[in-house]
């Protein structure tokens, strides 16, 4: 079978099933990041690639190129309530790049790492016919760690932020569509911040977490699979600006291709006990975080999407596929 058959997740599941466990890990491959025990610490690791083709579009800048591609390592850390502490790049970039391009690459990276308070410890360079950019993130768990499962039958789904925006951004960007909302969606999607913050304040409360970027929709589908459980959620209930949805209608695809299924936002969706979750909301309101939204709940089995007309009907599990180039 073909990878752009068997698609990324069954790659990953069947490196997984060859290279078995580590013994050092408490969770290994299959999760945002793995958790190491080395002593009385926990070290939390993981890594993430963006290339020019699939992740930088030409109308990124070097700076957001190198934003981007420190927010996307960290928040893999972010969902798992880590801190992060350190960077490692490996970099392949193209003989003919000159060296103002690295200069504002690297500057881009730095101003990321500054935001985050973390450094870059070191790397490597090769030459390459397309820009390449490899992170190795490092964490700490300081309050124990999230996991994708852990979430139980009648607890409350919620997310940070809001979602549909960087999809949005990207519609604005490939088919010049103009919108009052377009800088901040062109934001959302060449500006990604990772939820570290927040992921922090989730770690020891939230039952399990997943990182949104590869598209609410499969986000759902994996925490919900990985917890043993199903989900139910409620269209009405997400938090999607307006604009997000005019500009489904301009680019003519339909809203829940947008809201469900494209991915690129940088939030947490994250499942909770229903008790503690309005202490949470205040915390995080009183800590000026991201604000949390309740928009569903974790049940037996299924995956159900009540829309907004009443209708209870299956959400499928489509989201960014890297080996088949499509949602």
């Amino acid at each position: 079978m073909r990878l752009s058959e068997l698609g990324e997740r069954g790659t990953i599941e069947l490196f997984a099933l060859v290279l078995g466990s580590c013994e050092m890990a408490e969770v290994g491959i299959g999760d945002d990041a793995a958790v190491l025990r080395m002593g009385d610490a926990l070290i939390v690791v993981s890594c993430d690639m963006v290339r020019e083709k699939t992740h930088l579009p030409r109308e990124m800048t070097p700076e957001q190129a190198g934003s981007y591609a420190v927010n996307v390592n960290l928040s893999d850390l972010a969902a798992m309530g880590a801190r992060p502490k350190a960077l490692l790049f490996s970099f392949g970039l193209p003989a003919d790049k000159d060296e103002e391009y690295v200069r504002r690459l690297a500057t881009g990276i730095k101003r990321a790492c500054d935001t985050h308070g973390v450094c870059v410890a070191g790397g490597d360079t090769k030459e390459h016919s397309e820009v390449v950019i490899s992170g190795f993130a490092l964490g700490i768990a300081e309050r124990g760690y999230l996991t994708r499962s852990g979430a139980r039958p009648g607890d409350v789904l919620c997310i940070t932020g809001s979602v549909g925006s960087a999809a949005a951004g990207f519609y604005c960007l490939t088919r010049g569509i103009e919108h009052p909302d377009r800088e901040n969606f062109l934001r959302a999607a060449l500006e990604p911040q990772a939820r570290v913050r927040e992921g922090l304040l989730l770690a020891g409360r939230a039952s399990a977490c997943i990182d949104v970027s590869d598209g609410l929709a499969w986000s759902l589908h994996e925490l919900a699979r990985r917890s043993g459980a199903g989900f139910e959620v409620y269209e009405e209930l997400l938090p999607c600006p307006e604009g997000v949805k005019e500009v489904a209608a301009l680019a003519g695809v339909p809203e829940e291709e947008v809201v469900f299924h494209k991915g690129g936002d940088f939030e947490l969706l994250f499942a909770a006990d229903r008790e503690v979750l309005p202490e949470l909301i205040e915390e995080f309101k009183r800590r000026k975080l991201m604000p949390v939204t309740q928009i569903g709940r974790i049940v037996e089995r299924g995956s159900w999407l009540v829309t907004e007309e009443g209708e209870r009907r299956e959400l499928p599990a489509r989201g960014y596929d890297a080996f088949k180039s499509r949602f």
